[in-house]
């Protein structure tokens, strides 16, 4: 309460300062021989502040502005400081009152226009954003502003289609990464419509965005999904094998698949033979997944399981010091030890985003905290099923 309250005066006095800087530096530009003398209602402001009144204060400074009709850039400075205290119906009607004047010249509207679509956006008013960020977006100063701000309101309406739209008039411009971003909201859109079994539209948006899709790992797995739909479960798989050597770390989303596929009428042994071939990262990825998922129904997932524990560090060591000299781990003991892992492993973070360090047991294309797509990556095994014990805190 105190640290608010002092970084609030801060907040007004700064606002004070500005405002009596830049009447000083109009009067010095406009050649005045002496200043004239400061607004009543600047001097109350002031006054208010002595007497640690601040909100009284800040009211007195926005009357100061609002009687010169020249000070556009202190209006936006108030505007902007009433949006970062919160007191976003203030800085609504301080950039109201701006637009509404007739004879502002088309930048300073332009500008005003902006703070106003910032002061909705935070507002939650995400309808009279739109409306006023959709002619920005068009052309003049604030359109790469605007365009990323629609991106984002779009994003949180999970409205794809306009968010798609946006997304590639930023690639058009240059804006980096925005062919990844389109790629992941036509794969929305997609996912969105097989889930709701509308077929022939998840066809047409593959179609459609063919060319933001090539070498997509997510696409491919849809791909899949409408193959195992199609009662093609070998395209499936071939699929998902493309889509697990583009990006091996999307094993726990290629797995379940992989196992729909098999359940669809694919030969399991044929359909998984590739994954013998496959590099031992790859490997490493899909044995975890295998482990987590608990999908060690299917035959090779469970061999390469067994395998992999008895070569791990640690686990290996352990499993060999009780089998029997030269026995093997069996079925009944390799279930064992898989389901205690797994027990182990949900006390524990399976993802993590490489940008802003979110932690998650649930995986999302789109990172929840800093909304980076493909953000979240699978944490290593030893993180996951033995982490490190936390140290002790003093008591």
């Amino acid at each position: 309460m105190v640290v608010g309250h002092v970084l609030r005066n801060i907040a007004i006095i700064a606002a004070a300062v500005v405002f009596g800087w830049y009447a000083a530096r109009r009067w010095r530009i406009g050649g005045t021989p002496e200043p004239r003398p400061a607004s009543r209602e600047y001097l109350a402001g002031l006054n208010y502040l002595v007497q640690d009144q601040p909100d009284r204060a800040l009211e007195a400074f926005l009357r100061a502005v609002e009687a010169d009709q020249d000070t556009v850039e202190m209006h936006l400075a108030m505007g902007a400081l009433y949006r970062r205290r919160g007191e976003i119906d203030r800085a609504i009607r301080v950039h109201q009152n701006l637009i509404s004047r007739e004879e502002l010249d088309p930048r300073q509207r332009e500008q005003a226009t902006y703070a106003l679509s910032q002061d909705y956006f935070r507002a939650g008013l995400h309808d009279r954003a739109e409306k006023l960020l959709q002619p920005l977006s068009e052309g003049g100063t604030y359109r790469l502003a605007a365009l990323k701000d629609l991106i984002r309101l779009y994003e949180l309406q999970r409205d794809w289609s306009h968010a798609m739209e946006v997304g590639q008039a930023l690639a058009r411009i240059g804006r980096p990464n925005s062919e990844h971003e389109v790629a992941h909201y036509a794969c929305e859109i997609i996912g969105a419509a097989l889930a709701s079994q509308q077929w022939e539209v998840a066809r047409e948006q593959l179609k459609s965005a063919k060319a933001e899709l090539k070498r997509f790992p997510r696409a491919a797995l849809l791909r899949a999904d409408l193959a195992v739909h199609d009662g093609e479960p070998l395209e499936a798989m071939e699929w998902l094998r493309r889509g697990l050597e583009q990006q091996p770390d999307l094993a726990p989303e290629v797995l379940p698949r992989v196992r729909r596929a098999v359940a669809a009428g694919g030969d399991a042994a044929l359909a998984l033979e590739w994954l013998n071939k496959a590099q031992p990262s790859v490997r490493t990825h899909v044995v975890q997944a295998a482990l987590l998922g608990d999908y060690l129904d299917l035959p090779l997932l469970r061999e390469l399981t067994r395998v992999h524990l008895l070569e791990r560090p640690g686990i290996g060591e352990v499993l060999r010091a009780v089998l029997p000299e030269g026995g093997t781990l069996g079925d009944t003991q390799l279930d064992a030890v898989c389901a205690a892992l797994r027990k182990q492993a949900r006390k524990n973070a399976r993802y993590r985003c490489q940008q802003c360090g979110f932690s998650t047991t649930t995986f999302f294309w789109q990172c929840p905290g800093c909304k980076t797509w493909d953000g979240l990556k699978p944490l290593a095994e030893v993180d996951v099923l033995l982490p490190a014990p936390r140290a002790q805190e003093d008591t």
